[in-house]
């Protein structure tokens, strides 16, 4: 037996014991394989946040108002929504690749190590290793090939020019990832910006630095270092012209909840009050820019749950990838984390129980804008569906 076909059976067993165990109605949207569930969204940005588990998050309003109370308020809540892995590394390139954990990954990519071993099979590479061959495609390169456009927009990326550069940055390759750490006045981390990894991005260097950008601050100002022309997601929400069709947002390691205290600048007295202040300055920008009006989605979740106990549950058909039999390290994910969604076709309040993870947005944002499923998004049992678009003609 191939390993596409082994992987395509442990993909059908695992679905059959989602259905035994949660039963058909949880485990599935009402049509989540029908195109028809997506309304006509033009927009979609997607931010990623750090370590934290559901109860302390969207289960705990009092720590973080803006977040667990006010956005829900506004849009969906996803109670059973999950990360895919442990680490930090292996779920962000799960968002934007479909590529399973491996070891490398798992461990946060501390040498930013090309793949020296292993063969791509099924869309799936083999191998361990951190950055992709050419051949592993990422959304981006999906959009590129479409001609829609896209951006990965990175808070603090830049702030030190000693250390990183303002666009495209990325360590040498195998060479140690020296943005592991935050340091005064920069808390970029390369782990966290998942289009370096891929030589898709980073084999052309001056695509890589079109589409990988500093975030910049809310008024436009962009690093010292800033390429000429460079702009940043305050600059491009201007006009539906210059927004991208697709934008994946990673905060700084203050802003993101990582660090607590803060390292690069002083927080606000929590990593819960840092995420909020982070989602106060940018989500009401985007709400109110003209692309989101035109037809936008928001999709706000963290990369995995790490509260009192590491939780490495998971859902949604998941598997091991050919390089990592456990993707959580201890268990097969990485564990219950939440997700809030806003769109102009969503009801205010809405809340999902359907079971969700980053596979699933990666395969929801695919076939919104009618892409192909990669890697694990083709087989994962559940898609956004009417559960959260519930506010739009499906005629």
């Amino acid at each position: 037996m191939t390993l596409a076909s082994l992987r395509t059976v442990r993909a059908l067993a695992a679905c059959v014991l989602a259905l035994v165990a949660v039963g058909v109605g949880a485990a599935f949207s009402d049509d989540s394989a029908d195109a028809a569930a997506f309304p006509p969204i033009k927009h979609v940005w997607v931010i990623v946040l750090e370590n934290e588990d559901y109860a302390t998050t969207f289960g705990n309003p009092a720590a973080d108002p803006y977040l667990a109370a006010t956005l829900p308020a506004k849009g969906a809540m996803l109670t059973q929504y999950y990360g895919i892995g442990h680490q930090s590394n292996d779920n962000y390139l799960a968002l934007v690749s479909g590529q399973p954990p491996n070891p490398l990954t798992q461990s946060d990519c501390q040498v930013y190590s090309g793949f020296v071993a292993g063969s791509v099979d099924d869309g799936i590479e083999t191998g361990a290793g951190c950055v992709y061959p050419s051949q592993i495609r990422t959304i981006g390169a999906q959009l590129s090939a479409r001609k829609r456009s896209w951006r990965a927009y990175q808070e603090g990326m830049g702030n030190d020019s000693s250390r990183e550069a303002a666009a495209c940055a990325h360590p040498d390759l195998n060479q140690l990832d020296g943005t592991q750490k935050a340091e005064p006045n920069d808390g970029y981390a390369t782990r966290h910006n998942p289009f370096v990894y891929f030589e898709s991005v980073t084999g052309k260097q001056s695509y890589c630095n079109r589409h990988v950008v500093a975030l910049g601050s809310t008024d436009g100002t962009m690093p010292a270092a800033a390429l000429p022309g460079e702009t940043g997601l305050a600059t491009d929400l201007k006009s539906v012209k210059t927004t991208p069709a697709y934008s994946f947002i990673t905060p700084d390691l203050c802003s993101d909840g990582h660090d607590d205290p803060c390292k690069n600048r002083p927080g606000k007295g929590s990593a819960a009050a840092n995420i909020d202040a982070f989602l106060h300055r940018w989500v009401p920008r985007i709400r109110n820019s003209p692309a989101y009006h035109q037809g936008g989605l928001i999709v706000i979740t963290f990369d995995e749950s790490e509260g009192p106990q590491t939780d490495s549950s998971s859902c949604c058909g998941e598997t091991p990838g050919p390089s990592s039999a456990m993707p959580g390290i201890t268990g097969p994910g990485g564990g219950r984390i939440g997700a809030v969604l806003l769109s102009p076709f969503i009801k205010p309040g809405t809340v999902s129980k359907t079971p969700y993870n980053h596979y699933s947005t990666l395969a929801s944002v695919e076939k919104i804008f009618g892409l192909p499923l990669l890697g694990e998004a083709r087989s994962v049992t559940a898609t956004f569906g009417r559960d959260i678009f519930n506010k739009f003609s499906k005629s």
